[in-house]
This record gives C-alpha cells, structure tokens and sequence, in this order.
C-alpha cells in the first residue's frame, strides 16, 4: 500500500516565496507606519473641563488646537446618570491664526446632566 504522498503527489512552495511575502509584509508595514507618523491632523481638541451648572444647563471647556488656520465644527454633548444623551450643541468656530483656544460652551439639557463630552471637533 502506498501513501497519499506517493499516490498524489506533495505540492510545495516555491523557495522564494517565503521570504518574498516576509519582506511585502515588512514593506506594507513600514509604509503605514511612514504614513501615519507623518501625518498632521488638521485640527484636535480634548475635553479640559465641565461643569453641572443646573439641572437644565452643563457648560463643557474645550482645547482646541489647530496648526493651520481652517475652520471648526465641535459637537459636545451632556450625559445623564444612565449615559443618556440629555443635550447637544454644534458649534462652529472661524479660521483664525491663533493655533490654540480654549473654547467654554453652554449645553441647554432636558434633565439634569452628569458629565459633558467631546463627540466630535474637526476641520469644517
């Protein structure tokens, strides 16, 4: 009795190939790692501050930073005890060329609030 081997035959990879896939994976690797190293983000922010002024009313600070003078668009909203979105606001803020702002905004709310977040601060 002869084993499959025998009978059908071993397909096997070329020698080069291995180290032709190692080094388009190293390649590929190391340009996305180029990539998103060298890439400046036009515009960021992050949450300095917030305050529950009432239960109607959270006011949410802003830092927003931008190397280039184009304008933004931030959403900030309040959240309730069960992560609820109680308010919104969108703001927009124009081109200037003063690269950082602190930026306060008022949230008006349904029901009292229990933190304020930044959804989302990009170039408009």
């Amino acid at each position: 009795m002869s084993t499959l081997d025998d009978r059908y035959g071993t397909r096997r990879a070329p020698r080069w190939f291995w180290p032709v896939f190692a080094a388009v994976g190293i390649a590929l690797g190391v340009a996305w790692a180029a990539w998103v190293a060298l890439d400046e983000a036009p515009v960021s922010a992050e949450l300095y501050a917030y305050e529950v002024v009432s239960d109607s009313r959270t006011v949410v600070t802003l830092d927003v930073r931008r190397p280039e003078p184009v304008a933004v668009t931030c959403t900030v909203q309040a959240q309730a005890l069960d992560a609820s979105v109680v308010g919104e606001r969108t703001v927009e803020l124009d081109a200037s060329e003063r690269p950082s702002i602190r930026l306060e905004i008022d949230i008006e709310t349904q029901s009292r609030a229990v933190t304020g977040i930044l959804r989302t601060c990009r170039a408009a």
